[in-house]
């Protein structure tokens, strides 16, 4: 659906370099970067940007050729969208239906984004997460085949964020290729089949959050056994911290860079992932995904958001939540013996 070779655009101090990427049709792609490299990039996409270098191709057309004809079958949903304030959702999702002369039943859509009850609603009453389901409301409207979305759960409630990946899943496997950005990294792995960092370096593909089960895992150990004491070094300034591994609620590997996070706060590990996996694993910790290594005392609840997209609630100082692989669920299972 989207095929990008060879990108190169500087804008400012924003710089967008060797991109290489293809998209298949039902298929999703997340890319970590900030707002304002997102914005170039889908202005690029959208023909409102030339690249200085590269192409970008629309079911295997020039993407300026293709949009001059089908616009309808790209979706933007914007970080930041605007709507008529005054107007219901039902009004509003029914003048959309109308001017794209959308032949899905709009009552269905709302429904399944959890919009249905609240449909006489005025939009400037919703709060923050019903705004972000009636944007994708309305682009579902369109039946694209491209939808490129900006931010779908950055500061989202949990039962906000969960429909919305629902959604995004479900639309996959009716064919819509999603193409989204982000700039938190944990939503990154969370929404993308194939996920990526987008930086000053260029394109960089993220270890997988919804990675298959390996045929052969290795039945878990859970060893009640004596183990010699153990601190976890790390350096801040000129200081190095030692921790006790008790102390530490999780890993996160970004970049090639660990960081320990203890009591909301991080700090950088120069020990490798693998390494920090093996000394941790006899204290309680678990391998919950290729980036994150988590201590199982905190975790306080196993969360599924769709079908192929896990995650792990913390009860730490911040209540922060981790990835969890699909394939690493039935390991996890097992240790807690579920």
């Amino acid at each position: 659906m989207l095929k990008i070779n060879g990108l190169y655009k500087k804008q400012k101090n924003n710089v967008i370099k060797d991109i290489n990427i293809t998209l298949d049709k039902g298929s999703s792609i997340s890319i970590e970067c900030s707002n304002e490299v997102s914005d170039l990039l889908v202005s690029m996409i959208l023909g409102k940007e030339a690249p200085s270098k590269g192409e970008i191709y629309l079911e295997d057309t020039l993407n300026s050729v293709y949009l001059k004809n089908n616009i309808k079958n790209i979706g933007f949903i914007p970080r930041e969208d605007f709507f008529y304030e005054k107007m219901t959702i039902d009004e509003y999702i029914k003048f959309f239906t109308s001017i794209l002369g959308s032949k899905q039943d709009y009552k269905k859509v709302l429904l399944n984004l959890a919009l249905l009850d609240i449909s006489g609603m005025k939009i400037k009453t919703l709060n923050y997460s019903q705004r972000r389901r009636l944007s994708f409301a309305r682009e579902i409207l369109k039946e694209p085949k491209l939808l490129i979305f900006q931010e779908p759960i950055l500061n989202m409630d949990r039962d906000g964020s969960k429909i919305i990946m629902e959604n995004i899943e479900n639309l996959c496997s009716n064919g819509t290729s999603f193409l989204i950005t982000s700039v938190l990294f944990k939503d990154t792995l969370m929404l993308g089949e194939k996920s990526y960092i987008l930086n000053d370096e260029g394109l960089l593909e993220l270890n997988n959050c919804k990675e298959e089960a390996s045929n052969d895992l290795e039945e878990a150990k859970v060893k009640s056994q004596i183990y010699k004491v153990e601190k976890i070094a790390t350096k801040v300034d000129e200081r190095i911290l030692l921790f006790d591994p008790t102390e530490i609620d999780y890993v996160e590997s970004e970049q090639g860079v660990n960081n320990l996070y203890v009591r909301g706060d991080k700090f950088p590990c120069t020990i490798s992932l693998t390494d920090l996996e093996e000394r941790l694993k006899h204290f309680g910790f678990f391998r919950c995904h290729r980036s994150y290594i988590v201590n199982l005392q905190r975790v306080r609840e196993v969360i599924t958001w769709t079908r192929n997209s896990y995650s792990l609630s913390l009860d730490d100082k911040v209540k922060s939540s981790v990835p969890l692989s699909k394939g690493r669920l039935e390991e996890l299972k097992t240790i807690l013996k579920l």
